[in-house]
């Protein structure tokens, strides 16, 4: 009859089929496979260095020029006090001395307000006048911070003689007065300084 089928022919038949069709699909599976691997390297790759750009932006921006960079190195020398040593300096300038500026890295912590009244004791050992003191010292109570070991303070003095000063490269403060400059390089530079050999150090005159 037309509509006859043995039942046993038809299963395997399609069984037959069901089979013939399982390497295609696994190959496509397969194939899903890889594709999806492959994206998940490339994710992992774009995210890899993407992190890699941004931590070197991230040092690029930590790493800042200091304020000194532009100036040429005269000298260096340290401060001793007794048995310690409280700092060393380092003096820099432009050619024509029109900029100068004068670093001081300490390796030992000192209260702000000992750092200023021992600025205070220096000047009145240069014979500047009791007004100028009080009116220079004013500033340098409210702008200095404590210092640790490894802090810097610096100052540069342009050539219109304002004064700037940064701690560990930021900068704190500045003052106007034309004088001041002039006054606070002196303690370090000055020929009647109570730290000759410092001075020569910084001035590059042991050369």
């Amino acid at each position: 009859m037309a509509y006859s089928r043995n039942p046993t022919q038809a299963f395997k038949h399609e069984s037959d089929n069901s089979r013939a069709r399982t390497p295609s699909n696994d190959r496509t599976q397969t194939s899903f496979r890889t594709l999806a691997s492959k994206q998940r390297t490339t994710k992992l790759f774009s995210f890899i260095t993407l992190s890699l750009i941004f931590a070197a932006l991230l040092f690029t921006g930590n790493a800042k020029a200091s304020v000194v960079d532009d100036l040429n190195k005269r000298g260096q020398g340290e401060m001793s006090y007794l048995f310690w040593t409280l700092y060393s300096a380092e003096f820099y300038a432009t050619p024509t001395n029109s900029d100068r500026a004068l670093k001081l890295e300490y390796y030992r912590a000192i209260d702000s307000k000992d750092l200023v009244d021992a600025t205070k004791e220096q000047w009145n050992k240069l014979g500047y006048s009791n007004n100028n003191i009080q009116r220079w010292l004013q500033p340098l109570y409210e702008m200095w911070p404590n210092v640790e070991a490894g802090s810097t303070l610096t100052i540069r003095v342009t050539e219109d003689n304002i004064s700037r000063f940064y701690f560990d490269e930021q900068p704190i403060g500045t003052i106007q007065d034309k004088q001041f400059g002039e006054a606070f390089l002196a303690i370090w530079l000055s020929e009647n300084t109570s730290e000759p050999g410092l001075r020569k150090q910084l001035l590059g005159l042991n050369k």
